[in-house]
């Protein structure tokens, strides 16, 4: 299992990834540290910066907001802190665009998707996980899970590699077209 850091890249490996839609991803990543440096204040001084950052935005939606100014133009500013905030930094690409650049399509043993993780967990690898699925996500008020069409354009744009590294598990046939389709419907703000 692979957590912060790349994945080896291995011509005889077969490869089990946890894939979830990036900006739902996001959304989580974004809240869960909020709380642990915020509303909790345990890891505050964790990573450097990431503090000021949380508490600057507040919501990702302020912060996906600011990745692109009015005309369209990158805003380095408000990307890099994006990239700062732990967990956001690593991102689906962080994780996969070099690995799936390298290996091969009949490499990927399983795909398996946050949402419907136990399910997956149990199909793939015949067991049966606990009840923690989304266990935090009570936690976060509703009003911090809310994401403006604005902002979700702004991420699906920032996100692009993300949604890449979805396609070529899709065109592989390990990310099925149902599932797939989904994951990009849930992103778009859709019912999924």
């Amino acid at each position: 299992m692979v957590h912060i850091r790349k994945p080896p890249i291995d011509p005889t490996a077969r490869y089990y990834i946890a894939v979830r839609a990036p900006i739902e991803r996001a959304v989580s990543a974004f809240n869960w540290r909020f709380r642990k440096v915020i509303t909790e204040g345990g890891q505050a001084a964790r990573f450097p910066g990431e503090a000021a950052i949380l508490a600057h935005y507040g919501t990702l939606d302020r912060l996906a907001t600011a990745l692109y100014r009015e005309d369209g133009t990158d805003d380095p500013l408000a990307q890099g802190n994006f990239r700062s905030i732990h967990h956001l930094g690593e991102s689906i690409a962080f994780y996969l665009q070099d690995l799936l650049a390298s290996i091969a399509p009949q490499q990927i043993g399983a795909v398996l998707v946050q949402e419907r993780l136990d399910e997956d967990i149990a199909r793939v690898f015949g067991v049966r996980a606990g009840p923690r699925l989304n266990e935090h996500r009570s936690a976060t008020p509703p009003a911090q899970r809310v994401l403006s069409q604005r902002a979700r354009h702004h991420l699906r744009r920032f996100l692009d590699s993300d949604f890449a590294c979805l396609e070529t598990l899709h065109r592989w046939g390990a990310l099925p077209d149902e599932t797939y389709a989904r994951m990009i419907r849930s992103d778009a703000g859709e019912e999924a």
